[in-house]
């Protein structure tokens, strides 16, 4: 099956899904990410996004993880996971955003937990069937292996294949528009079809006029924004910019190396 640009900007800010009658809803934005899969001439993959985060959740920043994983990516210290992350030996690229509606449910498995799974190729969801999706919270998933996937168990688990083209995702299921999505899915598609470097995708992920890419909040709010791009000889560079509280900067990490 494959799925189009035109689906595929299914995010949005102000519809909620149902939860469980009488359970509370979460109806904060998160997380947005975009990803341009073999329409660049130089990269044939570029993702970038924000993720958004309460400050006060413990996570580390990008680096190559002393595990032995192979995972290169920031890593969430509360959960043990990770919302993003390359696989230095394979190239994997895995992406997670959370979807917005009922409050997560503890005894689900980790989201951050499929990521590194997923990245790795080992463990039980390294290849996981649309039944194991509904293990998890609501979520939506870009994976890049040599193909592009989409994962989502939102409004149903399904795992779908990505054409080449420009592709956004946030925190609505797939079915749903969403101008945050569609605002960063235009600002990757232009510097697509100009053929320019990606690095400038990192400042737009900084706009706070509607619809915000970026959240200035005091308590929750962006926590970093993160450039992957893949160039045509293999090599990958990975940029990560972090913040505080009030949207303020608290440093930078550029890494980049080449798969195998």
């Amino acid at each position: 099956m494959l799925y189009r640009d035109a689906e595929l900007d299914c995010v949005g800010m102000t519809r909620f899904p149902l939860g469980k009658p009488g359970r509370p809803r979460d109806r904060r934005a998160m997380c947005v990410v975009a990803l341009a899969w073999r329409v660049h001439p130089d990269w044939p993959l570029i993702l970038v996004g924000n993720r958004d985060e309460f400050h006060a959740r413990p996570s580390a920043a990008l680096a190559a993880w002393n595990d032995g994983s192979g995972i290169v990516g920031g890593r969430d210290l509360k959960a043990g996971g990770t919302w993003l992350g390359a696989h230095r030996p394979s190239g994997r690229v895995v992406v997670v955003t959370n979807v917005r509606g009922a409050m997560p449910d503890p005894a689900k498995e980790s989201r951050g937990a499929l990521v590194v799974d997923m990245l790795r190729g080992d463990g039980r969801f390294a290849e996981p069937a649309a039944a194991d999706l509904e293990r998890f919270n609501a979520f939506n998933l870009f994976a890049v292996d040599g193909k592009a996937r989409l994962l989502t168990n939102r409004p149903c688990a399904q795992i779908l294949s990505l054409e080449p083209g420009v592709h956004a995702l946030a925190n609505e299921p797939i079915d749903q528009p969403c101008p945050r999505a569609e605002r960063l899915r235009a600002a990757l598609g232009a510097v697509v079809s100009a053929g320019m470097a990606p690095d400038r995708l990192l400042d737009t992920l900084t706009a706070t006029d509607d619809p915000a890419l970026f959240l200035e909040g005091g308590v929750y709010g962006t926590r970093c924004s993160t450039l992957v791009a893949l160039a045509a000889d293999g090599s990958i560079k990975m940029t990560e910019r972090r913040y505080e509280a009030g949207g303020r900067p608290a440093g930078t990490t550029a890494l980049e190396f080449c798969v195998g």
